[in-house]
C-alpha cells in the first residue's frame, strides 16, 4: 500500500444521505417557480422518452438543470442551497443518515483520512456538509459552468471519473476503504482494500459481485 492506504471514500448520495440530494433540490428549484416547471413540462415529448434509455437518460436531465439555473449565477446556487435546506422540516437532519455519520466520525477519530466524492453538485453538497459540521471533510464534487444564461454540467464526479477527480485532489489510489450504495462506483471499489455497501439493491449486489469477485459486505443503513 502506499502512503495514501489510510484513505476513506465516501460516496454521498444515499450512502451518506437517505435521497438524492441534487434530484431534490433542482425539483425544488422547478417548482418554485412556475414558469421553470412549465418550460421542462414543455420539452417532455420530445426528451421524456429518452429518460426511458441509459445511454440518452443524461440529456433530459441536464435540460431540466439548465433551466432550473436560468438567469443564476453559481453565487446564487449555493444562496439556494441555503434556503432550500432551511425548507427541510428538519434542516439537514433530515437528509443524513445518522449511521453513516456516525462510521465516517469513527473514521476521522482513527486517523484516517475521509475524503467524499459524489456526483452531487458543489454548492449543495458542501452546503449540506457546513450544516452537519463536516466542512472540514475533504469534498469532491460535480460542478457546473455558465451556459446560454444557465449553468450545465462541468466536471461531473461520477464512476470511472471519480479516479482522476479524487487524483487531481491529491488522493490517488489505491484507497484503503469505500462505502457506496451504487454499481457506479465499481471502478473506486476495485481500487479499495475494503468495500462496503450501504442498504444496496439485490441487483447492485449481484453486479457488483460478478464484476470484483468478492463477496460484498453489506451495511443495512437505510
Amino acid at each position: 500500500m502506499s502512503k495514501d492506504s489510510s484513505v476513506v471514500v465516501f460516496d454521498f448520495d444515499l450512502t451518506l444521505t437517505r435521497w438524492d440530494t441534487a434530484e431534490r433540490f433542482f425539483r425544488w428549484m422547478l417548482r418554485r417557480d412556475p414558469w421553470r416547471l412549465a418550460l421542462v413540462l414543455a420539452g417532455l415529448p420530445v426528451l421524456g422518452p429518452l429518460l426511458l434509455i441509459r445511454a440518452t437518460r443524461k440529456w433530459p436531465i441536464r435540460f431540466a438543470v439548465w433551466v432550473a439555473t436560468l438567469g443564476r449565477t453559481p453565487e446564487a446556487l449555493a444562496a439556494l442551497a441555503e434556503e432550500y435546506i432551511r425548507s427541510l422540516p428538519m434542516g439537514h437532519a433530515s437528509v443524513f443518515l445518522p449511521a453513516a455519520i456516525q462510521q465516517l466520525q469513527a473514521h476521522l477519530a482513527r486517523g484516517d483520512q475521509v475524503v467524499i466524492a459524489t456526483g452531487c453538485v458543489e454548492a449543495l453538497a458542501q452546503t449540506l456538509l457546513r450544516h452537519a459540521g463536516l466542512s472540514h471533510v475533504p469534498l469532491v464534487a460535480s460542478t457546473l459552468r455558465p451556459f446560454l444564461g444557465g449553468l450545465v454540467r462541468d466536471q461531473h464526479c461520477f464512476g470511472p471519473n471519480k479516479i482522476p477527480m479524487l487524483s487531481a485532489r491529491g488522493f490517488a489510489p489505491p484507497w484503503a476503504t469505500a462505502y457506496t450504495d451504487h454499481r457506479a462506483d465499481i471502478p473506486v471499489l476495485r481500487l479499495s482494500s475494503e468495500r462496503y455497501l450501504v442498504s444496496p439493491t439485490p441487483k447492485c449486489v449481484a453486479h457488483i459481485e460478478r464484476a470484483l469477485g468478492i463477496k460484498a459486505t453489506i451495511l443495512a443503513w437505510r
